[in-house]
């Protein structure tokens, strides 16, 4: 079972390596470079979410096996969308950055990433989980409608590490 907790300072090392791997992955499942090392996520991203006290991981046998970042409040950049939650920012937060390990892919760990996500919003009080996938992601699109993620709209968002893009919303009533 996934042992899922706050990421420290010392997890930095094992975070970065793990995410070169779901990197090359994620590049190899979805065509694109979206999430590039050195570009996104980065060393920096990590450090502030680190900081912030945003950076779940989970532990599999003593190793880092997955990694998500959970932030309070919905992306400004989702403006505009027709969300089934009417719930205040405060009662809502984003999951950024979900990824498993490839060589233990498969397993079902990303689910169980998703499920702390959820019991963490419920004993917070938050409304409302919600997310943005690369319209291109489709193993991503699946996990989260299998989640129980509802699909909102697609919209048309800019990041700097793939520019002007489609990403497909999705929201999980908490």
């Amino acid at each position: 079972m996934l042992k899922i907790r706050q990421a420290v300072q010392r997890d930095m090392d094992a975070v970065l390596e793990l995410y070169d791997g779901i990197i090359d992955l994620f590049q190899a499942q979805t065509g694109t470079q979206s999430w590039r090392r050195g570009v996104y996520p980065t060393e920096a991203d990590f450090q502030r979410a680190i900081d912030a006290g945003t950076l779940y991981v989970g532990e599999l046998e003593g190793a880092l096996a997955a990694g998500m970042i959970l932030t309070r409040g919905t992306d400004k950049t989702y403006s505009g969308a027709p969300w089934r939650v009417d719930a205040p920012d405060e009662k809502t937060a984003v999951i950024h950055t979900l990824g498993v390990s490839p060589a233990l892919a498969g397993r079902g760990l990303a689910l169980e990433m998703i499920r702390s996500a959820v019991d963490l919003a419920r004993e917070r009080g938050w409304r409302a989980l919600r997310l943005d996938v690369l319209d291109s992601n489709k193993p991503a699109h699946q996990l989260y409608l299998r989640a129980g993620f509802q699909y909102i709209c697609t919209k048309k968002i800019f990041y700097e590490s793939v520019g002007l893009a489609d990403f497909l919303l999705y929201e999980y009533a908490v």
